[in-house]
């Protein structure tokens, strides 16, 4: 089995059963971003984010576009929102001791980023301090096993492990709203979400949405910290397995 180091390492176990997939990263090399995009259908200065996010580089970023359910109260429902991404927001929000939640808002690594309306890349990242794995089998139905080593066990000891299930190549005709009218497209839309997670040992079924579709479909695992530090992040086509 051939790994590497830094962002993924994906294999298909063709004997398996149902579809099966090993992703990796190690310590000491520098890992991709975290971005996190709080979104939805019904807000007017959403796609310009949406566009943005969908651009950026897959070596050197793992993507999650978080559709948040407030905006619905106005009249029209965001096929991909969630209550559980409005409350992660709101936990953003108290992290930074903010004064509300807001769209469209990306956060980068655990911090509110402004950046990106100047239209750049998020900045490089200093070599990860912890190693992760991720084990995958399953179908629409993901039994995930997850286990996050650092270099130091002490430096881990508030850390927990997540995994964000992301689809590509998505489209919604927007009837209503202030998107009225408008064709909008999207990338990297979280359709399922787990954690918090053990560091060491953590299994999670996560089961997608019927109508997903696993060919455009990925596994996002990172580690993270109360306070937002992010200390390593895993991400894994899974396109390429159980097809």
């Amino acid at each position: 089995m051939k790994r590497r180091a830094l962002i993924l390492t994906c294999l298909a176990a063709l004997a398996a059963p149902a579809a099966a997939a090993d992703c990796s990263a190690a310590s000491g090399m520098p890992r991709p971003r975290l971005v996190e995009l709080y979104t939805s259908d019904g807000c007017s200065s959403c796609p310009p984010a949406d566009d943005w996010l969908r651009r950026l580089p897959a070596a050197a970023t793992a993507a999650l576009e978080f559709h948040v359910d407030y905006w619905d109260s106005l009249g029209r429902r965001d096929r991909f929102a969630d209550a559980r991404y409005t409350r992660r927001q709101e936990e953003q929000a108290r992290r930074e001791r903010g004064s509300g939640i807001y769209t469209p808002q990306v956060v980068l690594d655990g911090r509110s980023w402004p950046g990106w309306y100047r239209g750049g890349e998020p900045p490089a990242v200093a070599p990860a301090a912890a190693s992760m794995r991720v084990g995958v089998t399953g179908d629409a139905a993901l039994h995930v096993r997850l286990d996050t080593t650092f270099d130091q066990a002490a430096q881990g000891a508030e850390f927990r492990n997540y995994i964000a299930v992301t689809e590509d190549g998505l489209a919604t005709q927007v009837r209503a709203g202030e998107n009225r009218g408008a064709l909008l497209r999207h990338d990297h839309v979280v359709r399922a979400f787990a954690g918090p997670l053990p560091l060491d040992g953590a299994v999670a079924d996560v089961r997608l949405p019927e109508d997903a579709d696993r060919s455009h479909a990925t596994l996002v695992a990172f580690a993270q910290r109360a306070d937002g530090a992010i200390a390593q992040v895993v991400s894994c086509r899974l396109s390429a397995h159980g097809e």
